[in-house]
C-alpha cells in the first residue's frame, strides 16, 4: 500500500515526489503502528527518515489536521497561505474593477467629445 502511495504522488517540476498532507499523515501512522524503527520503516519504503520525522512532529503538534466529512488533510501553513493569496486576489480584483469602471468613464467621455467636435468641425481656410 505505501509503494503505491509513493509510486504515484504526483512530481514537481523539479522531479521530486509531492505527497498530501493526508498522505504523509498516513504514512506516519502506518509506521507507528508497525513496529519497525524509523530508519528500519524508511529503508523498506525508499523514504528519508529525517523527513518521517517531521511529519510525526507536525501531525503530533496539530500542524496536520483533518477536516472533516472531506477526508482531506492539510497543513495550518497551507491554509494560511491560501488565505493570504485569497485576499491578494480580492484586492488584486477590486482594484483592476476600479481600473475598468474610470477607463469606462473616460471612454464615454472621449467619445461625447469626439461627436460635438465632428458636430461642429473647423472651418477650413
Amino acid at each position: 500500500m505505501i509503494e503505491d502511495l509513493i509510486k504515484n504522488a504526483r512530481l514537481s517540476s523539479s522531479g521530486r515526489k509531492l505527497l498530501t498532507s493526508q498522505q504523509k499523515a498516513f504514512i506516519v501512522e502506518d509506521w507507528e503502528s508497525s513496529g519497525l524503527s524509523c530508519p528500519e520503516y524508511c529503508r523498506r519504503h525508499g523514504l528519508i527518515t529525517s523527513q518521517v520525522y517531521s511529519w510525526r512532529s507536525l501531525a503530533k503538534s496539530g500542524a496536520i489536521m483533518s477536516i472533516k466529512n472531506q477526508g482531506d488533510l492539510h497543513s495550518k501553513a497551507e491554509l494560511e497561505m491560501l488565505r493570504k493569496e485569497n485576499e491578494e486576489l480580492k484586492k488584486a480584483l477590486g482594484e483592476s474593477t476600479l481600473d475598468i469602471k474610470i477607463l469606462k468613464k473616460k471612454l464615454e467621455m472621449d467619445q461625447l467629445r469626439n461627436k460635438k467636435l465632428n458636430r461642429y468641425p473647423e472651418n477650413p481656410k
